[in-house]
């Protein structure tokens, strides 16, 4: 035991030995904290980052880094963020890749190459990016001697949205772990609450969810996972404040789409349910689920009343390609419908004429030939 400890002491000793000020880059996830931390060397980090990510040079023009002591790896990373392009990822990598050579252990230089490696994955799903991510975790993990939020968020990512490497057990109990330690880290929260919205492990919900509120987490979509973990929890109306909160935190027509159609989905009054499915429409108007979903409404809330309104959306959710057994039955109701209104309406006032006319026509021709008869007869 003592000798562990000696060990652990030692390996903590030569990591502050030789620990920069940008090493300190794997214990954050999002650049508007890097950019908002009291050490100067961390704003000057995430703004360079910033810029990469947004394009604008404006908060790094402003910002004075002549008293700023850097060490070696640390002036290489500067160098190369300086002069990079923005939005690219390809050549940070190489760039970062030949400084590994030479700072083969430096935390930051395998810290950007992990980063970029990252972007790049995110973009293409290439399965030898998701490798070199997961060693580079490792062995980030292993310089510092520990899990950091950093790795353990894109180690999670991989797991989760990767076409191969599916583990949202390991994802959800190392970003859990991760939260424990680092209840502020804002896209810890926000990937662990949408892999507990797919694994249903809810134990923590209601913890996650108030340290998201602490931090006045404002992503949409996570406030609609929350909004469905609650409802699947039977917490119906929470799960629609939840919604509603989120429709207020985006613009965004496809995630206002996906909302509006979770509250139509829970509502249980079909007028205000079939609201909320127009509200969506408004936002994807081709969207014939949507369209098969309004037309069920009307036809469930009244299937006599709302007969052309729920025929209308029902067949135009068909011509999208949208259709089931449900909406073929209902269909096949409503046509048959149809068929016998317009027979009653049109065909048999028709019919009815047509054999009142040969009738009267038949009537005139007998009463003719009776009136010849009596005549012939009087001769």
């Amino acid at each position: 035991m003592k000798k562990m400890f000696l060990l652990s002491l030692f390996f903590l000793i030569v990591f502050i030995g030789v620990s920069t000020y940008f090493d300190n880059f794997v214990y954050y996830t999002d650049f508007q904290q890097l950019q908002e931390s009291d050490d100067q060397h961390l704003q000057l980090l995430g703004k360079l980052l910033k810029r990469w990510e947004t394009g604008s040079s404006a908060s790094i023009n402003n910002f004075d880094i002549s008293q700023i002591e850097l060490a070696p790896d640390d002036k290489i990373t500067v160098e190369i963020l300086y002069q990079i392009e923005p939005y690219v990822y390809l050549k940070p990598i190489q760039l970062f890749e030949q400084a590994l050579i030479n700072y083969q252990d430096s935390i930051i230089i395998n810290s950007m190459y992990l980063f970029y490696n990252f972007q790049y994955w995110i973009n293409t799903k290439d399965p030898k990016a998701a490798n070199i991510i997961f060693e580079y975790v490792d062995k980030i993990e292993r310089l510092i001697g520990e899990k950091t939020p950093l790795t353990v968020y894109y180690k999670a990512q991989v797991l989760t949205k990767s076409n191969i490497y599916i583990d949202f057990q390991t994802a959800y109990e190392e970003l859990l772990k991760m939260h424990y330690v680092h209840p502020k880290d804002k896209n810890i929260i926000e990937a662990l609450v949408e892999i507990i919205y797919h694994i249903g492990e809810t134990s923590e919900i209601e913890k996650i969810y108030n340290d998201y509120i602490e931090i006045k987490g404002n992503n949409p979509e996570t406030y609609l996972y929350f909004s469905k973990i609650f409802y699947n929890l039977g917490q119906n109306q929470k799960s629609k404040e939840i919604a509603k909160y989120a429709i207020s935190l985006t613009k965004n027509t496809s995630i206002l789409t996906q909302i509006y159609e979770f509250l139509g989905d829970i509502e249980e009054d079909y007028s205000e349910k079939i609201e909320y499915y127009r509200k969506a429409l408004n936002n994807d108007r081709e969207n014939g689920r949507l369209m098969a979903k309004i037309g069920t409404a009307y036809y469930e809330l009244d299937k006599k009343e709302n007969a052309d309104l729920a025929r209308y959306f029902l067949n135009a959710a068909e011509s999208r390609n949208y259709i089931n057994d449900e909406i073929e039955s209902m269909l096949k109701s409503l046509r048959s419908k149809v068929i016998l209104e317009n027979f009653f309406k049109f065909l048999l006032p028709i019919i009815i004429l047509v054999i009142f006319g040969l009738w009267l026509l038949n009537y005139l021709d007998k009463r003719k030939n009776r009136k010849e008869n009596d005549l012939l007869n009087k001769d």
